[in-house]
């Protein structure tokens, strides 16, 4: 079962951009349902925008991608960039360029339907560093070079965010944190992943900023992936969704800050 954490920002304890990121979605009814997934960043794109189309819980492999349908994003600066069809289900930018301080529109029509979200990008604050320190623990998943960052939460409550990890060149997404500055605006501090490395493993962090609904996003997907994920459990409902018109998923725009280190 995957393993996600929820963490706080403390002085004790503290996808997409150009390629894709897969988000594992579940669902709570079997209708069928346009499921859109997408990231504008500040990093270069083109930026990607997944179209496909929800299957039965019985129904194995990906979710069918759903083809020629007009995908445009822009933003509140007047740039309008119509998204060109590259693979099965996959839309990616021509010309635009992601902006902290921009929102960001996107229109969809499939079938003659209009689907349209939008996402504000705030502004990220750069990793100041990553060490590691290394810790023994009676769960020897745990135990390892846990990597330790340190990074500066802005003055002013309502800071959220992210984190991806990559480690030897593979994403992670049993790794995943979310976190907010409700309990420790403004502060200065260090943030234990929780999880170890081997030495000389090669650790990729990246901190990507949140608007209010897409860390509420983030955080239903972190609560669903810790339901007991037993074959009688209850199905968690929906994350909740920024597309319009019925479809789920989530279109969003984030400030990314990145850091690189071996661990040793």
């Amino acid at each position: 079962m995957k393993k996600y954490i929820l963490i706080s920002l403390s002085l004790l304890s503290f996808a997409f951009s150009s390629c894709e990121e897969v988000i594992d979605y579940e669902l709570d009814t079997a209708e069928t349902k346009l499921v859109v997934e997408g990231l504008i960043t500040n990093q270069p794109g083109p930026y990607s925008v997944r179209l496909s189309n929800t299957k039965g819980y019985l129904d194995e492999g990906r979710t069918p991608g759903v083809n020629g349908a007009l995908v445009i994003v822009s933003d509140n600066q007047g740039t309008v960039d119509t998204l060109q069809q590259v693979s099965d289900g996959i839309y990616q930018t021509t010309k635009l360029q992601g902006q902290p301080g921009n929102t960001y529109y996107l229109k969809a029509v499939v079938n003659g339907r209009e689907y349209t979200a939008q996402s504000y990008m705030p502004t990220v604050s750069p990793i100041e560093s990553l060490k590691f320190e290394y810790k023994t623990s009676p769960n020897e998943e745990n135990e390892g070079f846990h990597p330790i960052l340190r990074f500066s939460d802005p003055a002013g409550k309502g800071n959220n965010y992210r984190f991806n990890v990559t480690v030897n060149g593979v994403v992670k997404p049993d790794e995943l944190a979310v976190i907010n500055d409700e309990l420790y605006d403004g502060e200065t501090g260090d943030v234990d992943m929780q999880f170890g490395l081997e030495e000389g493993d090669r650790l990729k962090i990246e901190l990507f900023s949140l608007d209010k609904p897409a860390y509420k996003f983030w955080i239903a997907l972190v609560n669903q992936q810790n339901e007991g994920g037993g074959p009688f459990d209850v199905t968690p409902g929906n994350a909740p969704s920024n597309i319009s018109n019925g479809a789920i998923g989530f279109f969003g725009a984030s400030a990314v800050s990145a850091i690189e280190a071996e661990a040793k």
